[in-house]
């Protein structure tokens, strides 16, 4: 087995390796800073919960795919605690508890063991799910890591295999100790690197070594520069806008009434809230629905209902041009009424599942109460709502991915309540779809 000490130095002599990864942590440390500490800040504060905090870090991993959490030690074991838990509520507050990053790495140890403890006893009492105890040390130390980086290193399994085979941790210790060890290692490893790498070595450069060591590919540098598919975040996301069909490309300037829509639309005869009402609809009907526009002098009516029609669910959605954001406030007595008018209908024609969408440029202010509310109190499976340039990216990813369907856009409107953001979009792709990565710090 290799010494650490020629590791070091056969990844500090690569200038393949070197570039790559000065590359990869920016990326890295921009994600982090700008995507998903804030994330973390809004679930510990409770702005957020823990449903949504699960589906937009899925969406976030799957286009970041930068520590490896998007595989099965991460996000499907993330599923697997939330679908066993017995109470969602009581869930999301241990979670909080737990990813709050500890002041000593004996805390740490701690924290892994009252962790793993709670998920043996969600495995014993929910065989279906089965969430794997393990997991735990790598689940923890990801969501310390963004957090504090430079305090709490990701625990690995890659790490792990190459210090167990050189006899520098004993990987059958409990998984408290094993982590506690764990760190005590790298801090060793990164006072014996500092001769090869840089004078400040971070516990994430001597997880890099050990990968590049290990695991490491030169295909996947290749494929990522001749546009081989390996991002999935090139296939979906970074697209440019032209992609858009022009009949809708200009969906979110009209639903902020920027300057530019004003004044592309003032020789038209007709008022910005109405074309944005005729633009959402065009767009429900490129991304499959069998559309029916309604809105302005059809009564007390919602702005259209998209019909999927073969996969038995619909959307009653209102269009809502706001520049400053839409805020529900008076307006969840109009919805009901909506809603009231236009379920029975629709459940008479089979469909199984009835979503209600707002769409406006951006959201203010929303009270979860009050989409609990008509939740609860009306004939209605969930309201979602929707900015202007998620539902934009949305019909991107439909129209450049064929293979993506109407039973997979159903997602969007029937996964949570309240505001979908637009890395969760990344959730639609199905599995047999999805990059099949291993868990590794590439």
């Amino acid at each position: 087995m290799v010494a650490p000490e020629e590791v070091f130095q056969e990844f500090a002599d690569s200038e393949e390796a070197q570039e790559y990864y000065r590359e990869h942590n920016s990326k890295r440390d921009e994600v982090a800073e700008e995507k998903l500490q804030p994330l973390i800040d809004d679930f510990q504060s409770g702005d957020v919960d823990v449903v949504e905090f699960k589906s937009r870090i899925d969406g976030l991993n799957k286009r970041n795919q930068l520590w490896g959490f998007d595989g099965f030690i991460g996000q499907m074991h993330f599923n697997k605690l939330f679908n066993a838990a017995p109470d969602e509520a009581d869930f999301g507050d241990r979670l909080r508890e737990a990813i709050q990053p500890p002041e000593s790495v004996d805390e740490a140890g701690e924290k892994i063991d009252s962790f793993a403890e709670y998920t043996q006893r969600l495995k014993n009492n929910d065989i279906d799910s089965d969430p794997f105890p393990k997991s735990t040390i790598f689940f923890l130390s990801y969501f310390w890591h963004i957090q504090r980086p430079t305090e709490c290193p990701i625990f690995y399994p890659t790490s792990e295999q190459y210090l167990g085979d050189v006899g520098l941790l004993d990987t059958d210790a409990p998984y408290g100790t094993r982590y506690v060890s764990f760190v005590e290692t790298l801090d060793e490893l990164r006072e014996e690197a500092n001769p090869w790498l840089d004078n400040s070595v971070e516990y994430r450069d001597v997880a890099n070594a050990i990968y590049w060591y290990e695991e490491w590919d030169e295909s996947e540098i290749d494929e990522e520069e001749t546009g081989g598919g390996t991002e999935e975040s090139a296939t979906f996301i970074d697209v440019d806008k032209p992609y858009l069909p022009p009949v809708v490309a200009d969906l979110d300037e009209v639903a902020a009434g920027t300057d530019e829509a004003v004044n592309r639309y003032a020789p038209v005869d007709t008022e910005l809230p109405v074309i944005f009402e005729r633009k959402c609809g065009t767009l429900f009907e490129m991304l499959g629905f069998d559309t029916k526009v309604l809105g302005q002098g059809s009564g007390r009516n919602p702005d259209g209902i998209a019909e999927a029609v073969r996969n038995d669910y619909a959307v009653i959605y209102d269009a809502k041009k706001r520049e400053e954001g839409y805020r529900i406030g008076r307006d969840d007595r109009t919805i009901r009424e909506y809603i009231e008018t236009h379920t029975r209908r629709l459940r008479d024609q089979g469909k199984r599942h009835i979503y209600f969408a707002i769409v406006s440029s951006s959201f203010r202010d929303t009270e979860e109460s009050t989409l609990r509310d008509l939740r609860t109190n009306t004939d209605i499976d969930n309201i979602v709502l929707l900015k202007a340039d998620v539902l934009q990216e949305l019909l991107r990813m439909r129209l450049e991915e064929p293979y993506l369907n109407l039973d997979d856009v159903e997602w969007v409107f029937g996964n949570r309540p309240g505001e979908i953001q637009s890395e969760e979009l990344e959730n639609i792709v199905p599995e047999w779809r999805q990059r099949d990565r291993e868990f590794s710090v590439s």
